[in-house]
């Protein structure tokens, strides 16, 4: 299993790409929209479910595996993964750069 610092809350493409890719098991979640998914397209094999729908069913939110969250940038996962984290859900990290930089390293992903 990957060894993260709870206080670690951002994974670069870097580590993901060296770390991560095909080597862990975690869910990649894209919190963005579904007007922002339709518009800049989706990111093959994740779990989709907007930020804005997290606060209202937070008790669903799994315990038992990695989550990494994305959105456009990142700037939105990062918030919302400080926010998972004050509610005691430590086993979330955002994607650093977002969907924009995780398709750009992994154009496979790309839906």
């Amino acid at each position: 299993m990957y060894k993260t610092n709870e206080e670690q809350e951002i994974i670069s493409i870097d580590e993901f790409k060296n770390d991560w890719w095909e080597k862990v098991e975690y869910l990649l979640v894209d919190i963005r929209e579904e007007e922002e998914i339709a518009s800049a397209g989706g990111v093959a094999g994740a779990y989709n479910i907007s930020m804005y729908e997290i606060p209202d069913k937070i008790e669903m939110a799994p315990t038992w595996i990695i989550c990494l969250l994305a959105c456009q940038d990142g700037s939105k996962s990062e918030q919302l993964v400080k926010y998972m984290k004050n509610n005691n859900y430590n086993n979330m990290f955002a994607i650093q750069g977002g969907v924009d930089s995780l398709v750009e390293a992994f154009p496979e992903l790309r839906s």
